[in-house]
């Protein structure tokens, strides 16, 4: 199922935001630079969190699946509304609102329209500003589901055994 909605999510910003360079899945990449960040930005890192799944019958499962999109811009110092380069440096504040709406109505086989819950920006930026902007859907994964053709056969094992 992870599988599924990252490759959504990739599809559907690459397309929509095209001003996006990187996608990828998250790894701590900010926390770990060391001589700058290898990858182009502006990028996007895909994180799930922890999916608490809920049996249902015939080995379906279903959770609510939250998702951080990690937002990773190039920052540009300046001064307060009167500095020239505002318009450039709040370009990042631009960008997060062309990704949430590329996230709007975003949904797919077995998972519901992702729904933003939280925003959160780095405020303790030098080089980079990372933005946390955080759904959650509704999935039901159905990967483990037997046929009904196999269902059948393993309950007349069962019946008669």
């Amino acid at each position: 199922m992870r599988l599924t909605i990252y490759e959504a999510i990739c599809n559907r910003i690459s397309t929509q935001v095209p001003e996006i360079k990187h996608i990828d899945l998250w790894n701590n990449n900010v926390a770990v630079l060391s001589g700058g960040a290898v990858w182009p930005r502006p990028s996007v890192f895909v994180e799930f969190e922890t999916i608490e799944w809920r049996q249902q019958q015939n080995r379906a499962r279903m959770a609510d699946v939250a998702v951080c999109l990690h937002i990773v811009t190039d920052s540009i110092p300046y001064n307060g509304h009167t500095d020239k380069r505002q318009h450039d440096a709040l370009a990042f504040l631009r960008l997060i609102n062309k990704v949430n709406a590329a996230m709007q109505g975003l949904n797919g086989n077995n998972f519901a329209s992702f729904m933003l819950t939280t925003s959160a920006t780095n405020h303790d930026h030098t080089e980079l500003i990372e933005s946390v902007e955080r759904y959650i859907t509704r999935v039901q994964d159905t990967s483990a589901m037997l046929s009904t053709l196999h269902q059948a056969s393993i309950d007349k094992l069962t019946l008669e055994g």
